[in-house]
């Protein structure tokens, strides 16, 4: 047998015990079967196969760390072109990584979050491919690197179990169990940021060719389910709660009274099922942007500071639905505007890493639906917009309409010929949000 040989070969055989043997037999058929694949993926010509089987990823890995760091890098530098300072002096990963990181924070390229992000992919690969030059790595680097990631439980940044653990340690431990892996895209934004980093290599001529371009990730969902939505059930459901039916006090607005607040917690779910406004959006609105455009009331969606958005496309106007005027939604506006408040929701304040107004709502939801008995996880504030979308669908409004009343952008040669619609169509559009859910209740006057 080859592994009673090679544990008699290395003089194993009085360390080992029952269980270790086995262990190396195990280890030596897996290593069998990944050597099988590899010989025919070459018989068939690929000659860049890469081992499947994870134990052999960690151990190839090392390996490869500590190959590229002993060869010597001045002829693969002259043949591409690359500075012609060694490897020793040029940047490792890690000081370049953090340089890159700070310069995306400082130029606004990226939003503190998305940082933080990326901090936790940039310890992830020096662990699991080391610290060296960029021009040290290469595809086989970033292949290993997007593999092992799909093999990390989705818990592993939040478990106490693996506080302590190395991702090698994490990934062999839970080898075995049948446990939730990170999603698809969770790997795509890690090597998203990647390749952000060597796409700026490439500037630099610190790096021959971007390692981490041309990874396909198919979509095993449509677009349009990719999301939870809230449906009419949902939605009569949540309606039905304190908030929106009697809480408390303002401080138990979980527990059932004759109280109904009308402020930032009742308004900024409704306001999102009526608009399909993003939370942050409908959050920093300021009382000037409730105002009136040829006869009709909208939302002036702008980039006005300290208003922040998401891209161009979402400055646009949104009328505001019938159904929030006749819940009051403008006379609670003109309270704030009597009252010289700045925000419509004076109530909020930032918070989290970018210093969002929606942060702490974002909270207080997920506890909120967590106490009267909602909580399903996919199904969260930004459902509400997916709602929106959804029932407006249902109610045939034009693509292109949705996609200006929500601030996507309109794709193909219809794009060019929609650039701007009548106030009254949009209008039209939003109004078509039309679930069937009873809110009469909650009617001013």
């Amino acid at each position: 047998m080859i592994a009673a040989s090679m544990i008699k070969k290395h003089g194993w055989s009085a360390k080992l015990t029952e269980l270790d043997v086995r262990l190396v037999q195990q280890a030596m058929l897996r290593a069998g079967c990944d050597l099988a694949e590899a010989v025919k993926a070459r018989f068939e010509g690929n000659f860049t196969y890469v081992p499947k089987d994870m134990l052999l990823q960690v151990e190839l890995n090392r390996a490869s760390a500590q190959d590229t760091a002993q060869r010597d890098g001045h002829h693969s530098n002259a043949a591409s072109g690359l500075s012609d300072r060694t490897d020793e002096a040029a940047p490792s990963f890690k000081t370049r990584a953090e340089d890159f990181r700070m310069s995306q924070v400082r130029l606004k390229v990226w939003e503190q979050q998305t940082a933080l992000q990326a901090r936790k992919t940039f310890e992830l690969f020096e662990q699991l491919c080391g610290d060296r030059p960029l021009s040290g790595y290469a595809r086989a680097d970033a292949v290993r690197f997007k593999d092992m990631l799909s093999e990390l439980p989705a818990s592993y940044g939040k478990s106490a179990r693996y506080r302590h653990m190395s991702a090698t340690d994490i990934i062999a431990e839970s080898s075995s169990k049948d446990l939730a892996r990170l999603t698809p895209r969770t790997v795509q934004r890690h090597l998203a940021a990647l390749s952000a980093l060597w796409a700026k290599a490439i500037e630099r001529n610190e790096a021959p060719a971007n390692i981490f371009a041309g990874f396909k990730f198919s979509g095993s969902k449509k677009p349009q389910d990719q999301r939870a939505m809230w449906s009419e059930d949902d939605l009569t459901k949540l309606f039905n709660t304190p908030v929106w039916k009697g809480c408390h006090s303002k401080d138990r607005r979980s527990k059932a009274g004759n109280i109904i607040i009308r402020d930032e917690k009742f308004w900024l779910p409704l306001v999102a099922l009526y608009s399909g406004m993003r939370q942050e959006e409908i959050c920093q609105l300021h009382v000037e942007d409730v105002r009136v455009e040829s006869d009709v009331w909208v939302f002036d969606i702008n980039a006005k500071a300290p208003r922040q958005l998401k891209n161009t496309n979402a400055v646009r106007l949104v009328p505001i639905h019938e159904e929030l005027k006749r819940m009051g939604f403008l006379d609670y506006v003109s309270e704030q505007r009597g009252a010289k408040e700045r925000l419509v929701f004076s109530q909020l304040t930032p918070g989290g890493a970018d210093m969002r107004l929606g942060h702490n709502f974002t909270k207080w939801f997920t506890r909120y639906r967590r106490d009267v008995g909602l909580y399903a996880s996919g199904l969260d504030f930004h459902s509400l917009r997916h709602s929106a979308t959804t029932f407006m669908q249902w109610g045939q409004v034009p693509a292109q309409i949705i996609d200006k009343l929500t601030g996507h952008a309109t794709t193909g040669e219809t794009a060019r010929y929609t650039k701007n619609f009548q106030i009254k169509q949009l209008s039209d559009g939003i109004n078509a949000i039309s679930p069937k859910i009873n809110l009469s209740k909650l009617y001013k006057n």
